[in-house]
This record gives structure tokens, sequence and C-alpha cells, in this order.
């Protein structure tokens, strides 16, 4: 990839897209995300701010004098374990995974093949992500079918949202009072 850094710091293009395999990039945010809460309790890596974080009299730090030359430190990674994690501890964390190797079909990381040791570990890897939800109707109240189900069938769903019948089966010059218009409701706003 090609990377384009503004002279003060302040922004940074970067001209690629970075193939990956889905498993294997779930299971490194997956270690990324249990490292960075151990990083947030043990605090090596990063520093509290203290604020006001400027002075008034403190010029601006300028990048190319202060930061540029700067090696940056090394990387916030979980230790994987010698064992457990054996099936992808070697691979795991480089910035083209399986490249050159029998898993993956070429540097388009269009189709890849693991074995079931490196899915069953990447899975265990990216539990911290991956939901424990497989009942789809634990979500019915986030679920634009099912609203518009219960408003074809002018029905509620518990907890949710009460809809105007699409359909009435009275004559509306009939009726002169429903739960929609009536003056007892107060409507704050």
């Amino acid at each position: 990839a090609k990377v384009l850094y503004h002279i003060t710091g302040a922004i940074t293009f970067v001209n690629g897209i970075p193939w990956v395999v889905e498993p294997i990039y779930l299971a490194q945010w997956g270690t990324m995300w249990i490292a960075m809460r151990c990083e947030k309790r043990d605090r090596r890596h990063f520093r509290r701010m203290r604020f006001p974080p400027f002075d008034d009299e403190e010029p601006p730090i300028d990048y190319g004098d202060n930061i540029l030359d700067v090696d940056p430190l090394e990387a916030v990674q979980l230790e994987l374990d010698e064992e457990e994690d054996a099936a992808v501890k070697d691979w795991l964390y480089d910035g083209k995974p399986l490249l050159g190797t029998k898993h993956i079909n070429g540097s388009s990381y269009r189709k890849w093949r693991l074995n079931l040791d490196q899915m069953s570990c990447l899975h265990r890897l990216a539990s911290q992500l991956l939901s424990d939800l497989t009942d789809k109707n634990y979500f019915h109240l986030f679920d634009l079918k099912s609203f518009f189900t219960a408003k074809a069938l002018n029905m509620a769903i518990p907890g949710g949202p009460k809809f105007e019948p699409l359909y009435r089966d009275v004559d509306p010059a009939e009726e002169d009072w429903n739960e929609f218009n009536d003056i007892n409701k107060i409507i704050i706003r």
C-alpha cells in the first residue's frame, strides 16, 4: 500500500485495500480487544492525559521535528499460548497472513481453505466479538420485517410500538372516537 503523510502529521492517506480472510480478521480484532482491555488495566504503553494538555505559552509541537524520526514502539499484541494457539501462533499477526501457502489462493484472498484446528482456534480468539445469541426472535423489537407484519395484521408487538390500523372495519364517517383522536390524551413536546 502506498502511504502519503501530510508534513504536519494532521492527515494520512493510504492508497490500498487490506484484503483479508474474514475469520482471521475477526480473530485479530478479538485478540486486540482483549489486549487493549489488559492495556487499559495495566497502563504500560499509554499514559492518562493531564488536562489542559498544552499551556497557552507553549508552542505547538512540530510533527517533522519531534515525531517523524521517532521509531514506533512495539505493537500491542496478545501473547498467544504455545499449545492452545499453536495452529495460528506463527502467522496471526502477519501483515498478509498465510500468503503463499496452500490455504490461500493468492494475494487477492478471494478463496481460502483453513483446516479445523485453525478455524476452531480463530473462532475461540474472536469469541469476544461474536454474539452468543442464535435466536432471531431475540431481536424482534429491532426487526423491520416484524414491524411491517405487525402493522399489516393490526397487531402490537409486546414492548413495541402500536400502529394505526391500515384498514378499518367500520365506516370512517361513523367513527367519532378512537384511541388516536382521544381528546384526553396530552401531547407534550
